[in-house]
């Protein structure tokens, strides 16, 4: 573990312990180096909180249009038209203005008596169990149900469309986001597009589809079909990402503070000071890049034209100076404004729908599962440093919810030293534990004169097993499978079979790999 007091100050945004605890760190960076240069990555940091207002503020010395994320204005990877988060004016305010009058709060604070059902039907399913998992069971399902009722995305459809932008996010542990190719968007969210096109409702894609705006050239016209992509990718990612990751976060903080939880318990009126306590003691984005398009100043040095900035915004929120005692949580602290949320002209647009987002669903818990406790040895981070927040994270009620983590937990251990089956012809239930959480097919394995074939089948669909091979010898197993929605993607399964298990991973193509376990029925 890199201690803050041990060595000289060092700021990596993909070190894996920084991202498990980055606030030592932080610390050091505001009273040793409040301008920091990282030669590895070639990158500046600032990370004082007047230092990260002034530099979010001023969008002309610090340009939007090379990317927010330090990957994209590295790689120099050119934006899709409609990318509003990644412009600067005038294309910036012009989107903005378009997308904006859709999210004005009045129409989100009207969303309430939905998301409220929606709340209570996402928390019906854990009433009377002794465990469950904060972001499996609530926080990958809320958001993007409340993102999908907005742009009108079919129910069936809701876990495809999760999954696909979840997987933009991911990375391989200490490493950069890999950008080559350029900035994808999903091209197969035009379906959605087109249908609806064909079948408007009451949502904000039907909207976008017909606004008329003056666009930066002074033409009066609609959005392309491009830029509505652009918008889907952005709205679905952002709707999804940042209200679950404050989920999981309110979470595991009133667990830790159960004396204010129960303030919260007696008092529902505390819920917005605690949710807005949340945003600044863990915030979803831990920083925002930026590319200096003209020398600028910070704490009487320079930082160069041409160079990549980050603005830490979870330093930011952390500094003494500005929040006494600013690592404890406090849903009575006279506060400061956190820069959770940006500052300036690219404040997030969808803040006031996360907030009533994680206002409705503490008020809604905390009437059914009043107490809980975090299983946090089994609780794993997001791989990525773009967004800092859990992958899993367990919870329990009681004594036999913890065993009953525990015991699952060490399920795999119990089961590696059984031997590898002569044959794995039969029905096997296949769990892929993909970005949304688990997934479910069923994999048929048909064994004919020492020749494998066989169908899998999830979602209402069966596909052909297209090779599939098996060393009863090792116990080795992969096949690949063929599907087709939500897009056209080769799944090519690799792993190992003790008994009536299997173990291994899954590559989905350029979504990444995910590990998937299999019980034979």
């Amino acid at each position: 573990m890199l201690g803050a007091s041990a060595m000289a100050v060092y700021y990596d945004p993909y070190h894996p312990d920084i991202v498990k605890q980055p606030y030592p760190v932080y610390r050091q960076l505001r009273d040793e180096a409040p301008l920091y240069y990282n030669d590895k990555y070639d990158f500046y940091a600032v990370s004082r909180y007047q230092d990260v207002r002034k530099g979010l503020l001023d969008h002309r010395t610090f340009i939007s249009s090379r990317g927010g994320i330090l990957e994209l204005i590295k790689e120099n990877v050119p934006m899709p038209p409609g990318t509003f988060i990644f412009e600067d004016p005038p294309r910036h305010t012009m989107y903005r203005q378009t997308v904006q009058r859709l999210f004005m709060p009045r129409r989100m604070n009207g969303l309430e008596p939905m998301v409220r059902d929606l709340t209570a039907k996402v928390l019906e399913p854990l009433l009377g169990r002794d465990e469950f998992d904060f972001i499996a069971d609530i926080g990958r399902q809320l958001p993007m149900r409340v993102i999908g009722m907005l742009l009108g995305i079919p129910e069936q459809d809701l876990q495809q469309v999760r999954e696909i932008t979840d997987s933009k996010m991911r990375t391989e542990q200490g490493k950069p986001l890999n950008y080559e190719g350029g900035l994808q968007m999903e091209q197969s969210f035009g379906e959605y597009i087109d249908w609806r096109a064909k079948h408007p409702g009451d949502d904000v894609l039907t909207e976008l589809l017909n606004v008329e705006f003056t666009d930066d050239l002074g033409v009066k016209r609609k959005l392309t079909r491009e830029e509505l992509i652009t918008f889907f990718n952005v709205l679905a990612g952002a709707g999804n990402e940042t209200t679950n990751r404050l989920i999981g976060w309110t979470a595991k903080t009133l667990a830790e503070y159960p004396e204010q939880r129960r303030e919260l318990v007696q008092d529902a009126s505390l819920i917005p000071a605690a949710i807005e306590e949340v945003l600044r003691l863990e915030p979803p984005g831990p920083h925002v890049a930026r590319y200096v398009a003209s020398d600028a100043e910070f704490q009487g040095k320079t930082v160069p034209a041409g160079s990549a900035i980050l603005f830490l915004v979870g330093s930011a929120n952390h500094d003494e100076r500005e929040f006494p005692d600013p690592d404890r949580f406090d849903l009575h602290r006279t506060r400061a404004a956190h820069v959770t949320f940006g500052y300036g002209i690219h404040t997030c647009i969808g803040n006031v729908l996360a907030r009533l987002e994680g206002r409705i669903v503490y008020e809604e818990l905390l009437k059914r599962i009043p107490e809980w406790d975090i299983a946090i040895e089994h609780a794993s981070l997001l791989p990525t440093s773009t967004v800092r927040g859990w992958d899993t994270l367990p919870a329990y009620v009681n004594a036999r919810g913890a065993s009953k983590i525990k015991a699952r937990a060490a399920e795999p251990v119990a089961e590696a030293s059984l031997a590898a089956p002569t044959s794995v012809a039969g029905t096997w239930i296949v769990t892929v534990k993909g970005p949304t959480g688990p997934m479910d097919s069923t994999l048929t394995i048909e064994s004919a004169n020492g020749a494998l074939s066989g169908t899998q089948s999830g979602e209402g669909v069966t596909t052909q097993i297209q090779q599939i091979s098996y060393d009863g010898a090792s116990g080795n197993i992969a096949w690949s499978n063929q599907i087709a929605k939500p897009m056209r993607l080769m799944l090519q399964f690799t792993g190992s079979v003790q008994g009536g298990r299997m173990t291994g991973k899954v590559k989905a193509g350029f979504m990444g790999s995910y590990p998937f376990t299999a019980v034979r029925t």
